[in-house]
């Protein structure tokens, strides 16, 4: 048993580095065992050319996800300020499906502001599995022009006396400007505490400014969420691929042993039995085996791709071009392509030439007419 495996296995591999004479072993005695192991490596490497392409793709991950904190002054949240919190439909930076607002707040005469964000659903804060930054777009406007003596973030963990605080005040643009804070959260990212808070559990925020003399104050808050940055593995979506790479594998044998049978029938030629063809054929993947393997290393060196839930299409061209398109893996990878379907293609003509025996020409022909119909069925059917 273990000599017959042996033998399966060699000529498996053989198809590549010499097909000639592994075909005619594998016509003279053809073995369902030896294509299903070629189907299993065509699998098991595409899974791992998609690994390799999840990794190199990180998802924006939010919470809330869509931007609902500063698109509703109450909506199992609630805003508090010392002035009187509104909704601002004119002035703001993120928006979603319910529109597009800020949350603002004025006072008069007074030294400082603040807006708070309260009765949040508890956001967990953690290297392994929570979230790691926490973002949000800031206006402030003094109308003595004056800039905040102080301004400082609070998370607050269970109640309002157990906290994080972090200071922003060098972090602030000029008064009436819009400024974009992103702020890394979680141990050891210079957070001060206040009465054991847990990063585990963070159920409010407040922003507050602070000034040496007092004047009329505004403070807006938009697009305000924690979030952290995911590949497809970590959100739990890569075993679609699994499914996803056996269907097109079955498809793409189906498709090619049929498109083969067809063609050579133009040319008065009878492969013969179709579960001949289709074991005999199957064979030919071998090539892909070593493309999906050139592909997985040339993707390995790509460098990472961010997505952002609200980026334009324009941003991701740019950062494309910027990160991928000048990149010699990048470049390779279409080369890679070409070179495995070229050499499926001349297996192929290898198989028919053997299978017939009829002439080179003939073989050569008949298998790229075959490739050609099959480049063409990508546009339709992928």
């Amino acid at each position: 048993m273990e000599n017959a495996i042996t033998l399966v296995v060699r000529e498996v591999f053989e198809v590549l580095y010499s097909p000639v004479k592994a075909f005619k072993k594998i016509i003279e005695k053809p073995d369902f065992k030896g294509v299903l192991l070629v189907l299993a490596l065509v699998i098991s490497s595409m899974l791992v050319t998609q690994y390799v392409g999840a990794t190199k793709y990180l998802y924006e991950n939010r919470a809330p996800e869509n931007d609902d904190w500063t698109e509703a002054l109450t909506n199992q949240h609630s805003w508090l300020s010392n002035g009187l919190p509104s909704l601002d439909n004119t002035d703001y930076q993120l928006g979603n499906t319910n529109g597009n607002h800020s949350i603002t707040s004025s006072v008069l005469t007074e030294t400082s502001i603040w807006l708070k964000l309260t009765d949040i659903d508890a956001v967990e804060v953690s290297e392994e599995t929570g979230y790691k930054e926490l973002f949000f777009w800031i206006k402030w406007i003094n109308e003595d022009g004056a800039s905040p003596s102080s301004a400082t973030v609070k998370l607050f963990s269970g109640s309002e006396n157990s906290y994080f605080e972090s200071d922003i005040t060098a972090l602030l643009a000029s008064s009436g400007e819009w400024t974009n804070v992103t702020l890394k959260v979680g141990p050891e990212q210079g957070w001060i505490s206040s009465n054991s808070p847990d990063w585990h559990s963070i159920t409010g925020i407040e922003f507050r400014l602070d000034w040496s003399s007092s004047a009329d104050l505004t403070m807006k808050i938009d697009g305000l969420f924690f979030r952290n940055f995911l590949t497809t593995i970590e959100m739990g979506r890569f075993g679609d691929g699994i499914l996803y790479g056996v269907l097109q594998v079955g498809m793409n044998w189906i498709l090619w042993a049929g498109i083969l049978m067809i063609v050579a029938k133009l040319f008065q030629e009878e492969l013969g039995h179709w579960n001949m063809v289709f074991i005999v054929i199957g064979y030919v993947f071998m090539a892909t085996v070593v493309t999906n393997i050139a592909s997985a290393v040339a993707v390995s060196t790509l460098p990472t791709l961010t997505s952002l839930l609200d980026a334009t299409a324009t941003y991701y061209y740019a950062l494309n071009s910027e990160l991928w398109l000048s990149s010699i893996g990048y470049q390779l990878l279409v080369p890679i392509f070409l070179i495995g379907e070229v050499w499926i293609t001349a297996l192929s003509a290898t198989a028919i030439r053997l299978l017939k025996e009829t002439t080179w020409s003939k073989a050569i022909t008949i298998s790229a007419i075959a490739f050609a119909i099959r480049f063409l069925l990508r546009f339709f059917i992928g």
